[in-house]
């Protein structure tokens, strides 16, 4: 995870396209990059193990 709260805000309040894998805006609800609207929010897990 992010050292502080506002690294960590910045890099996870966003939504991941399902269809092309775009970076959107939290408030998003179409992609901005293809259009689709099946978006997700990114994951917070983390990659260490």
């Amino acid at each position: 995870m992010a050292r502080f709260p506002e690294a960590e805000a910045r890099l996870f309040r966003v939504r991941i396209c399902m269809d092309c894998n775009a970076r959107n805006a939290l408030r998003a609800a179409r992609c901005r990059k293809c259009g689709s609207s099946d978006l997700r929010m990114k994951s917070r897990h983390s990659n260490k193990g």
